[in-house]
């Protein structure tokens, strides 16, 4: 039997919407079809770096998932948000949140142009990096309330570091002040350019206490020139197991801590982010993952997409009653 010539057409772009519609299924049905983008917002090194790149190589080794990280450093990690915010929410495309991007900068920077809570699906909390507040050891001075007895006698006398204004080294002794009841000016904030110059001077002599990650000062500790009074985190850190937490010092929800969590474009599927997060999950229980990162001076986290998301709701709510209380801001 002759078709005719419409019949024809008709049997053939049935024939290939049916095609196209196995191909679209077989697509959906597996992930990741294509290399995943991660972007991360600042430049390379550092464990904002480093911790993707560990447990990214762990997935692909497990998984046979390819990764191409790429690093869009600018602004505080504005650029990098901004760039990924912009990406097909398909799961081929990730980026690196922190305790900047999700956190203080929401709640410091009125300028911000981009939605924490709406422009980015939460996948998971990679990790934290407690903090230890750190004296000189010739003050005189054996825990927190110390030390905030010392600044209420001798207001102006002393200087705390950071490793910048508005960083968490900042901000933490900004908390504790502001927690203490003292006014932000009872010790003078002296902000340097980095981490490495503001324990330079605490070592010295130049400034009598600060919060900072303990990788950079662990020799300090060890010999006994810098004292640690407590960890900056509401639990106890990992790698600081005998020194107490903020919150076991008077200091409900003291929780003042850089971390990095991982982030898709709005919109990416549910589904498609349940096995991001199974896959991360399972890098983060690897011992030797475990390490690496520690090595970074993070403690590991990990959990749901859902946990990860009242975490830095959280935090942006602390750095927010922070900063009303203080009147600190972005500095233009």
């Amino acid at each position: 039997m002759m078709l005719s010539r419409r019949a024809a057409l008709h049997s053939l772009t049935g024939l290939g919407l049916a095609a196209a519609g196995m191909t679209a299924s077989r697509a959906q049905g597996k992930f990741p079809s294509q290399p995943i983008k991660l972007i991360v917002p600042y430049p390379a090194g550092g464990p904002y770096d480093g911790i993707p790149r560990v447990v990214t190589q762990f997935i692909g080794d497990k998984y046979a998932w390819t990764f191409v990280i790429e690093n869009r450093a600018g602004a505080s990690g504005l650029t990098g948000i901004l760039a990924a915010k912009q990406m097909a929410p398909d799961g081929h495309a990730l980026v690196i949140t922190t305790s900047s991007t999700h956190g203080s900068a929401p709640a410091i920077n009125k300028g911000l142009r981009y939605d924490p809570y709406k422009d980015l699906d939460p996948v998971i909390l990679l990790g934290e990096a407690p903090m230890a507040l750190l004296v000189r050891s010739e003050l005189p001075v054996k825990s927190v309330s110390d030390l905030i007895d010392l600044l209420k006698k001798n207001p102006g006398k002393y200087n705390y570091a950071s490793g910048g204004y508005a960083s968490q080294h900042h901000l933490a002794s900004s908390m504790m002040l502001y927690k203490s009841g003292l006014p932000q000016d009872i010790a003078a904030h002296v902000p340097f350019l980095g981490l490495a110059p503001a324990v330079g001077a605490l070592v010295q002599g130049d400034v009598q206490f600060m919060f900072t990650t303990t990788g950079a000062v662990a020799q300090f500790i060890e010999n006994g020139r810098l004292r640690p009074l407590a960890v900056s985190s509401r639990t106890r850190s990992n790698r600081m197991p005998d020194i107490p937490a903020m919150t076991e010092l008077g200091f409900p929800d003291f929780n003042i801590v850089p971390w990095c969590g991982l982030a898709a474009p709005a919109g990416t599927p549910k589904e498609i982010r349940v096995q991001l997060n199974g896959a991360f999950n399972a890098a983060l229980q690897d011992p030797s993952v475990k390490s690496r990162i520690a090595a970074l001076d993070y403690d590991v986290r990990g959990g749901t997409p859902e946990a990860y998301t009242d975490f830095f709701v959280a935090d942006i709510k602390q750095y927010t009653q922070l900063t009303s209380a203080t009147g600190i801001h972005q500095k233009q």
